[in-house]
């Protein structure tokens, strides 16, 4: 489901947020993704704290998200943000996180604002998921939902980002 504006969509292009790079663009699949991922989440005032991509020691890809309540300031367009539910998450928040081979998962942070590694849940989405049906699992999480099912489907631009992807690593990791 695409929850953007008219206005929103017609800047952004129907149901994408992504275009395959050119010459000089960013071509890493998790840097890609990463930047849809943003936008459809900014789309939905899901705005994380704190997010970074980054490289496993074991070679494969990975994005988090923070997520923890605080008293946002208005966007540039007057909305204000959704921030995390003090409630549903005893004040501390949950991260949001996506690793190549395994997909999107989440946790709740501690009281420090550290993730509850053994608390790791898997997200009913696929492992490239379009950025909007990850948007809308976020609001769910936001809100204190942990147990549900979603329709996403994949990303339109999985199967080109897989082929870019592999062609930056050497055969042996395959």
């Amino acid at each position: 489901m695409d929850r953007r504006t008219d206005a929103e969509q017609a800047t952004a292009g129907p149901g994408s947020y992504f275009s395959p790079p050119i010459s000089g663009a960013e071509t890493y699949v998790h840097a890609q993704y990463d930047q849809a991922v943003q936008q459809a989440l900014m789309v939905d005032r899901a705005e994380p704290v704190e997010w970074h991509a980054y490289d496993h020691t074991d070679g494969t890809l990975g994005i988090a998200y923070l997520f923890r309540p605080y008293d946002p300031e208005p966007m540039a367009d007057g909305r204000l943000p959704l921030t995390a539910s003090a409630d549903a998450w005893h004040g501390h928040g949950c991260e949001l996180r996506w690793t190549e081979g395994s997909g999107w998962s989440w946790t709740p942070l501690d009281e420090h604002f550290d993730p509850l590694w053994t608390a790791t849940e898997p997200l009913p989405l696929p492992e490239l998921a379009d950025p909007d049906g990850v948007a809308a699992a976020v609001l769910l999480l936001l809100d204190g939902e942990d147990d549900f099912e979603t329709s996403a489907r994949e990303w339109e631009h999985t199967v080109f980002q897989t082929k870019v992807l592999r062609a930056q690593r050497p055969a042996a990791h395959w």
